[in-house]
């Protein structure tokens, strides 16, 4: 009996530490978080008097009681707590071009098709990805590739408001389902009981926009993921920012860029409080595009001055406390390469991708 108990304390003992060696097996997982249309200037700006005071959009009372302070440090604290409570303080912005530092795209459409394409490829492609239609993708994104591997297999996932996502990333061919816009997961998937539940919300639900389901089911099956499937790869597209902002409704888009930075809030507090993200997660999160400025705030695209202009957050494992870079010009093309270094993968040579971003070079 004394051998038996000495065999089974043995035992556990060696589970014991095989369990703790895959905790800190030093693997990164890696998050691109991504919301359309979210200017920069109200990232690290606030609300914008100049569209308060312009007379072509509403709510502009409204998201004035809101988010109104005399400076432009507590307007934007105001607007977004989390980005500048934690991650201002524990990460790196860029794209700040009051403070010397500018992120944009590369490609010449600046809308969203070709701004979420180039965000999960690495590169602009206007000859092929030039318009909203839904067209799969011809190019092959770092989400795919990842999945493509031995060691990410199975691994990955993808969400996101807009329906458009299932040909940005081209779900017919990437080899993981992309729940997005009002369909959840493919037939036959396994899911759990709250997935079950968010499927039967997306048919009774009235949409705002008929492409775009409301951004807290978006992320409300992306915190399921992780609780239940913990991808080591996650996308995740909001959308709301930018349909409120067509809508000229100033009030509500503001609201949604206030839900975005609570939903950066708990994905991260819920990243840190697993052990299967806990201190490896890596955090990228952006726009696809920019917008213009005072009476063009409602819109975007090539001849919209403002539009290409866009904004980064990096923050997790092994990024520097950095804050606000206030020099240097860094694109959308880098992100994909980016996510690929972090993870150990190679991306395709493709002509116009970006270098990965030297995090530890940056000011």
């Amino acid at each position: 009996m004394k051998a038996f108990k000495l065999f089974i304390c043995i035992a556990a003992a060696i589970a014991a530490l095989c369990s703790c060696s895959k905790k800190d097996d030093g693997g990164v997982r890696v998050v691109i978080v991504g919301t359309d249309g979210l200017r920069w200037q109200e990232v690290f700006g606030g609300i914008d008097a100049a569209i308060i005071d312009s007379s072509k959009f509403t709510g502009k009372e409204a998201a004035k009681n809101l988010f109104w302070k005399e400076t432009r440090e507590e307007r934007r604290a105001a607007l977004m707590p989390f980005t500048w409570d934690f991650v201002a303080k524990n990460g790196i912005l860029i794209g700040d071009k009051e403070n010397g530092s500018s992120f944009s795209v590369t490609n010449k459409m600046w809308f969203s098709y070709p701004g979420w394409s180039e965000i999960v490829t690495g590169y602009a492609d206007d000859a092929r990805v030039n318009s909203n239609n839904a067209v799969p993708n011809p190019n092959v994104s770092v989400l795919e590739v990842a999945q493509n591997t031995e060691k990410y297999k199975g691994k990955v996932l993808a969400f996101g408001s807009w329906e458009r996502f299932k040909e940005i990333i081209n779900e017919d061919r990437c080899g993981f389902p992309v729940n997005a816009g009002f369909e959840g997961y493919p037939e036959g998937y396994k899911t759990t009981a709250k997935e079950d539940y968010l499927t039967r919300m997306l048919k009774e639900m009235v949409p705002y926009v008929s492409t775009v389901r409301q951004d807290v089911i978006t992320h409300e099956f992306a915190l399921e993921a992780m609780r239940t499937r913990h991808p080591e790869f996650l996308f995740i597209g909001y959308g709301e920012t930018d349909d409120w902002a067509h809508a000229y409704k100033y009030d509500i888009s503001n609201i949604c860029c206030r839900n975005f930075d609570g939903y950066l809030r708990e994905l991260w507090e819920y990243a840190q409080s697993d052990p299967f993200y806990k201190d490896r997660t890596v955090f990228i999160v952006t726009t696809d595009h920019g917008r213009g400025w005072f009476n063009a705030w409602d819109a975007h695209g090539s001849s919209i001055e403002g539009s290409g202009d866009t904004w980064l957050m990096v923050y997790g494992k092994g990024i520097p406390a950095k804050g606000v870079l206030t020099s240097g010009e860094y694109h959308t093309n880098q992100i994909a390469p980016t996510a690929a270094k972090l993870l150990g993968i190679e991306l395709p040579a493709h002509e116009g991708m970006g270098e990965p971003l030297d995090f530890a070079g940056m000011k």
